[in-house]
């Protein structure tokens, strides 16, 4: 499985603090079927000042450490880039790291209580235009589309991508994200699950419970694509060949891609 939106690296934001603590992380999530892992960091202006360089000296430096551990974790660059009206520039003169330094595909961060600061149908529209693919972060947490979620389903009308937390599913963030979760999904506006873990406790790198939730809801084959093709395509700065609105309601294959890997799902 890929896992698209992780805190692994230490000491940089308000994830995993030490190098000790970034090793059982990592042990963690191959334990849980994880393969690749992007760092993604928290770019912030006013709190988290993790540029390019940054993100790309600390992930070479644990990219060391996983190795003299054996730890078989590919780990990829990145960044949950809070919004602001200049995203594209900032992308262009390294302020803001896209996903495996692709320049394509840009993992954004909305404020979990407090309206944009700027229109989201016209800053889609700029990233789109300028090549780059916007993958919302969590959108299930964010108030601002749990009151209308109409809001929400424009921007990924407008050709965004959403990418939903296993936390969320899992209800470790109350009922009421689980509920939204649910319906976000079911409703095809959701195309990644990723852990956003930011420890290996409260928070953990686990998606293999959360996508067995998810193939309840969708079936396993969309599940699957939640957590291989999908991610897989974004990093590689491709659309992926999945529609925006996807239907639901197919049959769960009997021996399908979650199956496969964790054997009674």
């Amino acid at each position: 499985m890929i896992d698209i939106h992780t805190h692994i690296l230490p000491g940089i934001d308000d994830g995993v603090q030490t190098e000790e603590e970034a090793i059982a992380f990592a042990r963690m999530a191959v334990e849980d079927g994880i393969t690749r892992m992007v760092a993604t960091p928290h770019c912030k202006e006013s709190s988290y000042h993790n540029d390019l360089p940054i993100v790309l000296e600390r992930v070479r430096d644990l990219r060391a450490v996983l190795e003299r551990h054996r730890i078989p974790l590919d780990l990829i660059p990145g960044a949950e880039v809070h919004i602001c009206p200049d995203l594209v520039q900032r992308i262009e003169d390294g302020r803001a790291p896209t996903l495996a330094n692709n320049r394509k595909t840009l993992l954004l961060e909305l404020s979990l209580n407090q309206p944009p600061p700027v229109e989201l149908e016209n800053l889609v529209f700029q990233l789109k235009l300028a090549g780059i693919m916007p993958i919302f972060a969590h959108p299930e947490r964010i108030q601002y589309f749990q009151d209308d979620v109409s809001r929400y389903e424009e921007v990924i009308r407008l050709g965004a991508w959403g990418q939903i937390t296993s936390g969320s599913v899992l209800g470790t963030f109350g009922s009421g994200a689980r509920r939204f979760s649910e319906q976000l999904i079911r409703n095809g506006l959701i195309h990644v699950l990723a852990s956003d873990a930011h420890n290996i406790r409260g928070r953990p790198p686990q998606l293999r419970e959360a996508a067995a939730i998810i193939a309840g809801w969708i079936g396993e084959e969309a599940a699957g694509r939640m957590v291989s093709s999908t991610p897989a395509s974004l990093l590689a700065g491709e659309d992926p060949k999945v529609p925006a609105f996807e239907p639901i309601g197919r049959t769960i294959p009997k021996r399908s891609f979650l199956s496969r890997i964790f054997g009674s799902r």
